[in-house]
């Protein structure tokens, strides 16, 4: 049986990505949006733990500021991405 080398190669990484534009699509449409719209994005389970912690910590002020991020990435068509290449689908 082999081991895992800890690089979570089963993990659907381009389901987590997906996934993680349709938070950032929330912040947008909705910036006080509650947890249960945040556990109601498409495969938002896919997104890490780790980082769905961190999303569902996020205060009014921080929550202002990813949206900034996120908005001003997407208007400069430059997106978040893997070393696998890019996504499709999109």
């Amino acid at each position: 049986m082999a081991m895992d080398d800890g690089t979570n190669q089963e993990r659907p990484w381009d389901e987590a990505r997906r996934a993680l534009g349709r938070v950032a699509e929330l912040f947008d449409e909705n910036p006080d949006f509650d947890l249960d719209d945040l556990y109601r994005v498409e495969d938002y389970e896919a997104i890490p733990e780790e980082v769905r912690r961190t999303i569902e910590a996020l205060d009014a002020d921080e929550r202002r500021f990813v949206n900034r991020i996120f908005t001003t990435l997407a208007r400069n068509h430059f997106y978040l991405e893997g070393r696998l290449g890019p996504l499709t689908g999109y």
